[in-house]
């Protein structure tokens, strides 16, 4: 038997359904409109502003509303003007939740440098908030570098920043250190040249070469068994399986050989570009000689001596 509703029944029911949402976006006792809080741990004398309120202490805690909310870190300004640019940390809350941002560890930007050792030091000064942003800046020098120990610093640039993240790749120099003649005396090392050799690709494509050019010597010595044997016998049958044989193991020998030249010709290759053709490097530690320079704007060619 099949159940009908009646017309009444619909009408009453999507009534009910709008009052009941009506009342549950309106309601004042629902658990969303519960106020959520923000903490954040600040580096010594650092001076935060809320509601127009200065406040120097190590933990600012300040009431937000539970979504989504954007922390906009100003980490460099230039001539006393603020640079219109930011680094966006974004961040969601929920209701009556706690959210705790800590300047004095590396948890405002995620850093991916190499060396992956690399320690992002900030300053600056906070600005103040709008609703759902927090502006945010810590310390006076006003700077951001990346230090690694052995490594030259680095300052972030802002054209390598994208407005849709916070993740930044820097790559870190080592240091150059310019010693007299006695430093350099003391600190060298003599390093045999028979330890250059000893490198995964030197042996492998060398080893390789040998065994596949020993491999085509034997599969050569079998061809010719072979066709001994087809000159030798007199059965149609006997005579056509040794030749399909000595054609096997000559297509085989060839194979082999020719691989074995190419794997002794890369060995050969690598061992003029580390012995006969090393990789100088001028007084900034750069690779020197003749290079391709292409950017967003221009290109050009450079030699570096």
């Amino acid at each position: 038997m099949l159940f009908t509703l009646n017309e009444s029944v619909v009408r009453k029911y999507i009534v009910f359904l709008a009052f009941f949402l009506i009342w549950r976006s309106t309601s004042p006792l629902r658990a969303e409109d519960e106020p959520a809080r923000l903490s954040v741990v600040t580096m010594p004398g650092v001076i935060l502003l809320d509601n127009d309120t200065l406040a120097v202490q190590d933990t600012l805690e300040i009431e937000i509303t539970p979504g989504e909310h954007v922390l906009n870190f100003y980490p460099f300004h230039t001539a006393d003007v603020w640079l219109p640019r930011y680094l966006i940390y974004p961040f969601k809350i929920g209701a009556a939740g706690h959210r705790t941002i800590d300047l004095t560890r590396n948890e405002l930007l995620l850093i991916r440098s190499e060396p992956d050792a690399a320690i992002l030091q900030y300053r600056g000064r906070y600005l103040g908030r709008t609703p759902g942003q927090f502006f945010l800046l810590t310390g006076t020098d006003d700077s951001v570098m990346v230090r690694a120990p052995g490594f030259q610093t680095v300052p972030l640039h802002f054209d390598r920043l994208k407005e849709s993240g916070n993740e930044l790749f820097v790559s870190l120099e080592p240091q150059i250190i310019n010693e007299g003649p006695e430093e350099e005396l003391q600190v060298f090392q003599y390093r045999s040249p028979i330890r250059k050799l000893m490198t995964p690709e030197l042996v492998l494509s060398f080893t390789a070469g040998i065994a596949l050019v020993a491999s085509g010597v034997h599969f050569n010595k079998e061809a010719d068994r072979h066709y001994d044997r087809y000159l030798r016998l007199l059965g149609t049958r006997a005579r056509e399986d040794a030749y399909s044989k000595m054609r096997r193991n000559d297509r085989l020998s060839k194979v082999t050989i020719i691989t074995g030249d190419i794997s002794f010709g890369y060995f050969g290759y690598i061992l003029i570009r580390r012995f006969v053709l090393p990789e100088r490097h001028n007084s900034t530690g750069e690779s020197s000689g003749l290079s391709l320079k292409i950017s967003g704007h221009r290109a050009g060619l450079a030699f570096k001596f």
